[in-house]
């Protein structure tokens, strides 16, 4: 997979492939001079609720523990009774201790993958209620001579009825809690530019905290459609540090897989750049998030403002080998430094 990249929550595709949008045209009628409109009716379907998974309580996890507060007693009396020395004893009670640590935390691991598969299965079930429950239900018309105004005005009201239905599913998008204090590159700042000439509603370095973390997430920009209320989390990779000059978003590293997989769970879609990309073509990088949008939306707006831009040239992902040698030979400087003078970024 070559950059642009883009990962799209399994919602937003499900929604997508229920809901699918007419190709419409720069005329505003639809590529097959549309006859009738797409019809949103869907078969009903039984929902099942999911069940929630047989697990421990958390009180009897505490016997656990119990149990080992009363081996740690008895063992050390009962080498007492039989003589052993003081280290052999306390080998013992080690030993045993570790083994209790170890029992614990397989029980409670797999308790805790249990309730989060039943949290995402709830995720999922609510989501698909969503979709069933506030299905619109559209009269289909006549392409007539005249009738140019009334395909558009028709389309526009499918379009919107369709993002009703795609903000009502987007209300379980997990929001970020503030922006990051962290520093930013030279990249990010001057893109930010670019993408609030076209985009309605960014916002740079917001925060999302990690569950079960003290940690968080800073998304380099997010983009917000707000008739349909769909986020874009726009990433700017960069092949090593500016001052560590350590390798970063390495394709054969796991470090942005997690971080990706987060995003999707919070229903986010994923848009990752090089920053070459976002320095020698931002334009282009605005367009490709301006398709983005246009594909699930149907919304063209942006679109059309970039049409007129080249498509980005791919880019081959780095190994961690590569970003080495690019660190070397300062190989991020190649295009910084046509970034008005500016040398490398922290990012």
């Amino acid at each position: 997979m070559n950059y642009p990249i883009v990962f799209y929550p399994k919602a937003v595709m499900q929604f997508c492939h229920q809901y699918a949008l007419s190709e419409v045209n720069s005329s505003g009628a639809t590529s097959s001079q549309v006859q009738e409109t797409q019809q949103f009716r869907q078969p009903v379907v039984l929902l099942t609720p999911p069940q929630p998974p047989v697990v421990l309580p958390v009180k009897l996890l505490w016997l656990i523990w119990v149990f080992w507060l009363y081996g740690a007693i008895a063992l050390p009396l009962i080498a007492i009774s039989w003589g052993w020395l003081w280290w052999e004893m306390l080998l013992v009670v080690v030993a045993y201790s570790c083994l209790i640590a170890a029992a614990y935390s397989y029980v409670f691991g797999c308790r805790q993958k249990l309730l989060s598969r039943y949290k995402q299965q709830v995720l999922e079930y609510k989501q698909q209620e969503i979709l069933s429950k506030k299905q619109p239900e559209f009269s289909s018309f006549k392409l007539e001579k005249e009738g140019l105004h009334t395909v558009l005005k028709s389309v526009k009201v499918d379009f919107d009825s369709r993002n009703r239905l795609l903000k009502d599913l987007m209300s379980l998008r997990v929001s970020y809690i503030g922006c990051s204090q962290a520093r930013q590159g030279v990249s990010e700042e001057r893109f930010l530019q670019y993408l609030q000439r076209y985009f309605k509603e960014v916002v740079q370095a917001a925060e999302f905290k990690i569950p079960s973390s003290r940690r968080s997430y800073s998304a380099d920009f997010i983009v917000i459609h707000t008739p349909s209320g769909i986020g874009i989390d726009v990433e700017i990779d960069e092949p090593y540090a500016g001052k560590s000059k350590q390798p970063t978003h390495c394709c054969d590293a796991e470090g942005d897989v997690r971080r990706n997989q987060l995003f999707l769970e919070w229903n986010w879609i994923v848009v990752r750049f090089t920053e070459k990309q976002v320095v020698q073509a931002p334009l282009s990088c605005c367009k490709f998030i301006a398709f983005v949008i246009a594909e699930v939306t149907g919304d063209l707006f942006s679109y059309k403002l970039l049409e007129s831009e080249p498509d980005l040239l791919p880019v081959k992902p780095w190994t961690t080998a590569e970003a080495r040698k690019m660190a070397k030979t300062n190989y991020r400087l190649s295009y910084l430094s046509l970034s008005k003078g500016k040398g490398e970024g922290e990012g």
